[in-house]
Formats: structure tokens, C-alpha cells, sequence
């Protein structure tokens, strides 16, 4: 597997705490031509080209997790949720704290615990402290048929793509604007910020689109059957300039796409909210278990986003 999506795998990126991945990004685009920025909320912004239309391509860097709440004098350690996930998806998964320390997640009714194996709140102390913020942990694995299992590749999988795509993207006419954008999973901070401030033309959103599996059987969005075009939410409509722009990449380049319409909330109705005239749309890879510890991905649904997304950089902006 590429060594790139690896690191960013086994990056910590806790919505609010992305210095990780954040820096790895960073360090991946040290020998590309690109002006690089880190904005006061932490997002990072990546611009190649001058003039022209602006286009914005986004992925949250921040990953779903814990914050201490609460030390028990057993050692026991009491956590509330960064993000808005079942917990039942989880439990007896393992999680590990910036600092490198480990533990078992655990729940009882409505609370969430972790146990690391100390012996009383005083070994606990030692290790972790209220306000510290844990992350889903464990092994990345290669299954048949180009599968990848792993948690948190929401949404490792869209900082991969935007890295691939500033690799291989030229510089052209047009203002290319690859935002990793912070917070996605305290409300959407990072990406509203962005786009007020970038003022974008167009807008392509990046993400992971729940796919179906076997206690989902009536979700028609299927692994390695192409990416996702998300057409509509509670909330707002995909625009028809970036829908076409989209399907038409896509027949270009021979890729099969899936539709959706969600009735939840979404990244594009936050960018609206700031910028209602931007053009946005969404395209987003199907995976299987979002939200937990084994979340399943296709690699072939990966690289046919970013055949989509570099033809309609390069042909059709």
C-alpha cells in the first residue's frame, strides 16, 4: 500500500488536535511547487495557479474520538465522544491517548469508560489527565479485492486524494485552492472558514458515504462499484454546473458512478450557509461500517475519484 496513505492511517488527528497529520501533510508536499498556508484555525491551504477562476477541493482532516471527562478512583477513565458516532459500534475496541498510552473502550448504558490497566486513580494520573483526547487505534489490513479495512480512514481516505491530486495536478490558469480543513466534527469550523475566506467559484467537497453491508441491505451505494455523487441532503441540492463537470469527467475517463440523497447534514450546506453563491457539489467514497473500529473501503473507488477529480481540473475548469 502506498506508503503516504500509511502514515496518514497512523496519524492522530482528533477534531481540534490535527498537528499530526497536519504535519505529515507538510512534510509530503516539501518538493512540490505550491504555496502553502496555515490558517489561525488549522486548516491547511495549498494554492497552484494564478488567475482565472478559483476552485476549492476539500477534505476535513480530523477524525472522530474521546476526551477525558472524568478520572474514577478505581482508574477507571470516564470519556465523552468528539463527534457525532455510535458508540455501540465500538465498544471493546482499543484507543490510544497522544501520548502513546493505550486502552480498552468500554460502555455501560450511557457512559463511555476506558481502562488502561491501572490499579488506582494515582496510576491513571501518571499517564492521563481530564481534557486529554484519545483516538480508535489498530491494525490497517489488505483484504481481497482491493479492500482495505482500518479505523479512522474518515477522512484519511480525502487527505490521501488531495495529496495525490496537488502531485500530479500542473500548474494551469485557473486558482487551484486543496484545503485540509480542521474541525469537520465540531460543526464544521474549519471548511466554513475556508471558504469565506478563499471565496471560491466552485467548490468539490471530498468525504465517505455510508455504503451497504450486511445489516444495511437497503442502502443502494455499494463498495468498488465507483465513487458517489451526493445529490442532495436535508438541506441543499448539488449544484448542476458541478454535477455535470463531475458526470462528464467521468465518462472521459470510463469511471462507473453511484448516487445518493441523504437525510442528514452535510460539509456543502455548511459552505453555503457562509457563501451561498459558491457552486458546490460532493463526490465521496463508499464505506462499508463508518464510524467504527473496521471501517472498509475499496482502494479501485480511491483511485477512480481521483481519475474523475484530475480530468475535471485539468479539461473542464
Amino acid at each position: 500500500m502506498d506508503k503516504s496513505l500509511v502514515k496518514l492511517i497512523s496519524a492522530f488527528s482528533i477534531s481540534g488536535d490535527e498537528d499530526e497529520i497536519r504535519d505529515i501533510v507538510k512534510a509530503e508536499l516539501s518538493n512540490i511547487d505550491c504555496d502553502i498556508e496555515e490558517d489561525k484555525i488549522g486548516n491547511l491551504i495549498v494554492r497552484i495557479g494564478n488567475g482565472g477562476q478559483k476552485f476549492m477541493v476539500c477534505s476535513h482532516m480530523d477524525s472522530i474520538g474521546f476526551m477525558v471527562s472524568h478520572l474514577e478512583e478505581n482508574g477507571i477513565i470516564k470519556v465523552e465522544k468528539i463527534g457525532d458516532f455510535n458508540c455501540n459500534n465500538m465498544c471493546h475496541s482499543f484507543i490510544r491517548f497522544k501520548n502513546g498510552t493505550v486502552g480498552k473502550l468500554l460502555l455501560n448504558k450511557d457512559e463511555i469508560f476506558i481502562d488502561i490497566g491501572s490499579k488506582n486513580i494515582k496510576d491513571t494520573i501518571s499517564k492521563v489527565k481530564e481534557g486529554d483526547t484519545a483516538c480508535l487505534v489498530g491494525p490497517y489490513l489488505e483484504f481481497p479485492h482491493d479492500s482495505l479495512v482500518s479505523p479512522s480512514l474518515d477522512n484519511k481516505i480525502g487527505c490521501y486524494i488531495l495529496l495525490r491530486l496537488i502531485k500530479e495536478v500542473k500548474n494551469k490558469n485557473s486558482e487551484l485552492y486543496f484545503v485540509f480543513s480542521s474541525q469537520k466534527k465540531l460543526g464544521g469550523r474549519g471548511i466554513r472558514a475556508a471558504a469565506y475566506n478563499i471565496d471560491p467559484d466552485f467548490c468539490i467537497i471530498i468525504d465517505l458515504e455510508n455504503a451497504r453491508d450486511a445489516v444495511d441491505s437497503l442502502n443502494n451505494v455499494e463498495i468498488d462499484k465507483g465513487p458517489v455523487l451526493k445529490l442532495m441532503d436535508n438541506s441543499i441540492i448539488m449544484n448542476k454546473d458541478i454535477k455535470s463537470m463531475l458526470e462528464k469527467s467521468a465518462n472521459k475517463t470510463n469511471v462507473n458512478v453511484q448516487y445518493s440523497i441523504s437525510t442528514g447534514s452535510s460539509q456543502p450546506n455548511l459552505i453555503y450557509n457562509e457563501k451561498p453563491d459558491i457552486r458546490i457539489g460532493e463526490i465521496a467514497v463508499p464505506c462499508k461500517y463508518k464510524n467504527s473500529i473496521s471501517e472498509m473501503i475499496s482502494t479501485n473507488d480511491v483511485e477512480d475519484s481521483i481519475k474523475i477529480l484530475k480530468e475535471l481540473i485539468l479539461n473542464e475548469i
